[in-house]
C-alpha cells in the first residue's frame, strides 16, 4: 500500500524541455516596408492534437483567437527500457554545502539508481498553407541527425540530466474542405526520448571526521 506523497514532476520537466527545442521558431510571411522580410512567430503548447484542432475549428471563441501556424506537444506513450536498467546500484557522495565548514558541515548522499524509460512525443505541425509548413519542416528536420542531446537541469547531483531526442517518424494529414472553409495542413513528427524516474534522495550526517589512535611502545 502507497501511504506516503512524492511527485516532483520529472515527466512534466521532459516534456517542457523538449517544448524548449522548438521556441522562437519563426515563418517568414513576405515582405514589408522597403522590402524587409516579415516574419511570425510559430508558438508551441502542451496539449493533445484532437484538442488543437477542435480549438481550430470552433474558432475559439474564448476571448482570444487561435491563429495558425502552431505546434502541440503531447506524450503518447511511456515505456520501459529494460536494457538500461540496473539493479541494486546504491551511490553514495559526500559534498559540502555552501557555506559549509569543513569538516564539520560535510553530508553524505545516498543516491538509488534511477528507473530507466524511454518516452514517446508527438509534435504536431498546423499551417494554413504549404509554404508556412516548408518552412517549419526545413527549420526542424536540420536539427536532428537524426538525435540532439539535451539538458533537462543544472543540479550537481543529478545523474539523469543529459538525455537525447530523437526522431522516429513522420506523417502528414492534409484536408482539402469543400466551399470556403478554413484549410489545415497537419502533419506529426514523433520522437523518443530516453528518460528516467528518480527516486529521493537520502542525505545523511554520517562522516567520520576523526579518528584517535594511541601509540603504545612495547619494548617500554
Amino acid at each position: 500500500m502507497i501511504n506516503s506523497f512524492y511527485y516532483e514532476g520529472q515527466l512534466r520537466s521532459y516534456l517542457l524541455q523538449f517544448c524548449h527545442i522548438f521556441a522562437g521558431l519563426k515563418v517568414q510571411t513576405g515582405n514589408g516596408e522597403c522590402n524587409v522580410p516579415e516574419f511570425m512567430t510559430v508558438p508551441i503548447s502542451i496539449g493533445s492534437r484532437d484538442r488543437v484542432v477542435a480549438a481550430l475549428q470552433a474558432g475559439n471563441t474564448q476571448n482570444k483567437t487561435f491563429s495558425i501556424p502552431a505546434m502541440a506537444a503531447s506524450m503518447s506513450n511511456v515505456s520501459l527500457s529494460p536494457s538500461r536498467k540496473g539493479i541494486g546500484v546504491v551511490d553514495k557522495r559526500v559534498y559540502l554545502p555552501q557555506g559549509g565548514i569543513f569538516p564539520d558541515d560535510l553530508k553524505t548522499i545516498t543516491r538509488v539508481m534511477p528507473i530507466p524509460y524511454t518516452m514517446s512525443v508527438e509534435l504536431a505541425l498546423y499551417a494554413s498553407n504549404t509554404n508556412q509548413l516548408h518552412q517549419i519542416l526545413e527549420q526542424i528536420l536540420v536539427l536532428f541527425d537524426p538525435s540532439l542531446q539535451i539538458q533537462t537541469s543544472d543540479a550537481a547531483f543529478d545523474w539523469t540530466k543529459l538525455t537525447s531526442v530523437e526522431l522516429t517518424g513522420i506523417n502528414n494529414e492534409e484536408n482539402y474542405p469543400p466551399g470556403g472553409d478554413r484549410r489545415i495542413i497537419m502533419w506529426s513528427l514523433n520522437f523518443d526520448i530516453p528518460i528516467y524516474i528518480s527516486a529521493p534522495v537520502d542525505v545523511k550526517d554520517d562522516i567520520v571526521r576523526k579518528i584517535v589512535i594511541t601509540y603504545g611502545d612495547l619494548d617500554g
